[in-house]
């Protein structure tokens, strides 16, 4: 006997979420949950070690105007610093973020408690490929810099528009102020796996239903445009998400997660979990979008029962977009990812123990020497 579908078109577009389901999309809540079938990672609780304080100090992440990193955080050698450098020490986490890169293989991929520095990514060396860390001078030197993080760090916004409900006690349903809740902080550090974007791929589930599939990268590829190819790649994900997600993710009904599909097609393994809300990128979708596709998919299963075979079969979710064409508007023109949040490696080298104004000063200096190198290599012509 069919199993009766909940309405969705009283559905909001985005659900109220608890503390606890924004919780639940930590690393640490699910990774031994699904450790065979994610990428293994290490995750340190920073207020374990005793040195929260000093981490957001050294980190500089609330307003300061520059970038300093920790005494001893880096592989080598460090030179003289400026004699009025301010030193900070975090010889507990360093230890920690040595261990996970002896453990690892000597590379990490960092992120907080929910998200990664990837609009700092152009700090590093994109040679061993994105965020790849080799110590942990490149781990702060990535989470200070980064906009993206900051997030995290405010509990105002990351658990904005959270309700109490009963049973949920994680932290106060007010967060109307900054800093509200003081939630804890992990850093995450994952084992270093190249992953073929072109088989990276976000999943949405609302109100307990898989409704969409996005392709990550924004490329075309040939090999995704075959009907097939699409229908293996829908039916894989569908099944891994029924067979090895539904009953065991405990952030509720409403999330997204993030797969590497195998070359085959017939297999995934985990990457992350996030939470469906407007900060969490739909990718190829709207969140309207998706909100269309469910009210839609189930008002047809509504109508389909007791249809005959002469009536078409309600669509079955979930809906797979992937970059249809080359000039697809969301495809790839070759402009670099998170392009606004970039500067020049010498702004960051300039930055280095100086204050906003010594800094400006000393960037316009160095702008007005390159003018005149220039004129000068004009007139030599």
């Amino acid at each position: 006997m069919p199993v009766a579908l909940p309405s969705a078109r009283d559905l909001d577009v985005f659900p109220t979420l608890t503390r606890a389901e924004i919780d639940a999309a930590r690393t640490s809540a699910w990774l031994e949950t699904f450790e065979d079938i994610s990428v293994p990672a290490a995750v340190t609780d920073i207020d374990a070690l005793d040195e929260r304080a000093a981490f957001l100090e050294a980190s500089l992440w609330l307003d300061a105007d520059s970038i300093f990193l920790p005494e001893n955080s880096e592989n080598k050698v460090a030179g003289p610093s400026q004699p009025d450098a301010p030193i900070y020490r975090l010889p507990k986490l360093n230890a920690a973020i040595r261990a996970a890169l002896d453990r690892f293989g000597g590379s990490v991929f960092p992120k907080l408690n929910w998200t990664a520095p990837r609009d700092a990514a152009f700090l590093l060396p994109q040679s061993a490929g994105p965020l790849n860390c080799a110590s942990p001078s490149d781990v702060y030197l990535l989470l200070a810099s980064s906009d993206f993080v900051n997030h995290d760090l405010d509990d105002s916004r990351a658990y904005a528009g959270t309700s109490s409900v009963a049973g949920d006690t994680s932290m106060p349903g007010d967060t109307s102020m900054p800093g509200a809740g003081a939630g804890r902080i992990e850093l995450v550090l994952k084992q270093y796996v190249t992953v073929d974007p072109a088989r990276e791929f976000r999943c949405f589930v609302r109100d307990g239903s898989l409704v969409g599939i996005s392709q990550r990268d924004p490329n075309f590829y040939d090999h995704l445009q075959p009907a097939e190819t699409q229908r293996r790649v829908a039916q894989t994900l569908r099944e891994f998400w029924e067979d090895e997600v539904r009953e065991n993710y405990d952030g509720g009904a409403n999330y997204t997660f993030d797969v590497v599909v195998s070359d085959t097609f017939e297999t995934a393994t985990i990457l992350d979990f996030g939470i469906y809300r407007p900060s969490t990128d739909a990718l190829l979708f709207t969140y309207d979008e998706l909100h269309a596709v469910l009210v839609r998919s189930r008002e047809d299963a509504a109508g389909a029962v007791g249809a005959t075979a002469d009536t078409d079969a309600p669509p079955r979710l979930p809906v797979l977009r992937v970059i249809d064409s080359a000039a697809h508007p969301r495809a790839d023109r070759n402009a670099p990812a998170h392009q606004g949040n970039m500067m020049p490696w010498e702004a960051v080298q300039m930055s280095a123990g100086v204050s906003v104004d010594e800094f400006r000063a000393a960037w316009e200096s160095a702008v007005a020497a390159g003018a005149g190198d220039d004129s000068d290599s004009d007139d030599d012509e």
